[in-house]
């Protein structure tokens, strides 16, 4: 069966008057397609590229833009209605607040969000954005996905599930943009399953208790990055009470936030030695690890290691 992936708009904004270049990226992609606008810059060029492509029933949009922070508001919701979902997938590191929850996807990472209600797409100001966003109708997912949608962002955010489906998500770019529209459809489809797959996978009351604190501690080291992770988090990630992870931890005699910034700051301090991270500030190593506060930082560590992040490079 014959299938071809449609270039439904393409686009830039480079070269056009300040003002005049935020505006038209939002008169073109934004306003038409998912309804999110990223907040106007003050009296700074807004230099962006963007393209929408339709293979079949998904629809897949590629921007590259400054580091806007964006919003889909009530009244965004009002003018462009749309219940699809949408899967975000970045090189960089991005965040996403909806629903009064809050995800920091790492770079590669994958993360769900619903069209049909507010949200907010958080971008580092330093770097530029580059998003890419896989239009799924709300009907293709199982009747499980939307209903967790908590718990999925909570297992896909800098998790090697998010990583899995991030990587999945990244061929399927490349399949669109090299004219190839079976693969790319093929793809779209393989990250339905691959989402309600997660979406199924059993609740930590499930597993062998031998096995719980294994299943948490390789879920929570693949996102050290992440400041949002704690006991709470890893609850609704694993569908559990934070009494169920705890009690997990308590056979070893240790509790999962003790842990946590245990690991946080061996890995922190393997950093500051290594040679291939020299030219890394202490502050971002400090962030890399999931510390949002350089100070909160030298204090954990001054506590576990006797001397200072400084004395260790």
């Amino acid at each position: 069966m014959a299938m071809s992936a449609t270039l439904t708009l393409q686009g830039t904004t480079r070269g056009l008057p300040v003002g005049r270049d935020y505006d038209h990226f939002c008169e073109s992609i934004s306003d038409v397609y998912v309804g999110v606008r990223p907040r106007r810059p003050r009296d700074a060029r807004f230099s962006a590229d963007f393209a929408l492509h339709t293979v079949e029933q998904f629809s897949l949009g590629i921007i590259d833009t400054p580091g806007a922070s964006a919003d889909r508001d009530r009244a965004s919701l009002r003018d462009v209605a749309d219940d699809a979902f949408f899967l975000n997938h970045s090189p960089g590191a991005w965040g996403l607040e909806q629903r009064g929850a809050t995800w920091s996807s790492s770079a590669g990472g994958v993360l769900l969000l619903d069209n049909g209600a507010p949200f907010t797409v958080h971008a580092d100001a330093r770097r530029r954005l580059r998003l890419t966003s896989l239009r799924i109708p709300r009907e293709m997912l199982g009747d499980r996905t939307p209903d967790q949608l908590d718990t999925l962002n909570d297992r896909l955010s800098g998790s090697p599930f998010g990583a899995q489906i991030g990587a999945q998500a990244a061929l399927l770019t490349e399949a669109v943009r090299d004219g190839m529209p079976r693969a790319a459809h093929a793809m779209a489809l393989a990250i339905v399953e691959m989402l309600d797959a997660v979406a199924a996978s059993a609740p930590l009351s499930s597993l062998p208790q031998s096995d719980r604190a294994a299943s948490i501690r390789s879920y929570a080291a693949g996102r050290l990055a992440d400041p949002t992770l704690d006991l709470a988090s890893v609850a609704r990630a694993f569908r559990c009470s934070t009494r169920t992870v705890q009690a997990a931890f308590a056979q070893d005699g240790a509790t999962f936030s003790a842990w946590l910034r245990a690991l946080r700051l061996d890995r922190a301090r393997d950093a500051l030695r290594s040679p291939t991270h020299a030219t890394r500030s202490i502050a971002r190593i400090a962030e890399d690890h999931g510390f949002a506060d350089v100070g909160t930082f030298h204090r954990a560590y001054h506590a576990r290691f006797g001397t200072t992040p400084g004395s260790d490079r």
